[in-house]
């Protein structure tokens, strides 16, 4: 018993010693470490290019470093999409047709939505179809809802060919002639005969 205590009482020692040097951060040191973060985001998006600005704005939108914040995620998305960035530009189509972080305005969606699309954004050419479809903003329209769900495909949005193929269907409830089909395509192909002329190509 006399030799055992000593070795016991080293150890409890050695643990007492290794728990109080443990350097893991207290909370009140992460959330200094987040904001000063935080703030080195701004600093970086405020001097920087128009897809760090977007970024920072996703940030907000997704509540990555800095609190979730959908009026500020739009605030800087505005800023990029002013110097023309198109996923900035989708983002403010989305926000205004969803009416998050903004009012809901279909027609501010519209508009955000043709800038992007007029730079090859896929996404934002299968929105302006969703607008058309569904007669949000403008009166429906399958015929340039399926030009704008083609595009979308052409332009590696694959969700496009699904719904393009779904409004033709004999079956839809719409029931596209055969007349409506063709003036629809041959939009697309005079559209994207404009958009190789500009430097953009589709996939």
């Amino acid at each position: 018993m006399t030799t055992r205590f000593p070795l016991f009482f080293v150890a409890m020692t050695l643990c007492i010693l290794v728990a109080c040097s443990d350097q893991r951060p207290r909370p009140d040191n992460l959330l200094v470490e987040q904001g000063q973060r935080a703030e080195r985001l701004l600093e970086d998006a405020e001097s920087g290019t128009a897809e760090d600005t977007y970024n920072l704005g996703m940030r907000f939108e997704r509540g990555i470093v800095v609190r979730q914040n959908y009026p500020e995620a739009a605030r800087w998305y505005r800023l990029s999409a002013m110097q023309a960035f198109p996923d900035a530009q989708y983002k403010l189509c989305e926000f205004s047709e969803q009416g998050r972080g903004l009012p809901q305005d279909y027609q501010e969606a519209l508009r955000w939505c043709g800038l992007a699309a007029d730079q090859g954004h896929g996404p934002a050419m299968f929105m302006l179809g969703r607008l058309y479809h569904t007669g949000h903003g403008v009166p429906r329209d399958v015929v340039r809802a399926h030009m704008w769900y083609n595009l979308a495909s052409a332009y590696g949005y694959e969700e496009g060919k699904r719904w393009r193929d779904r409004l033709a269907a004999d079956d839809d409830a719409l029931q596209m002639t055969r007349d409506q089909v063709a003036e629809a395509q041959k939009l697309a192909r005079e559209w994207n005969v404009k958009m190789k002329a500009t430097g953009h190509s589709g996939h």
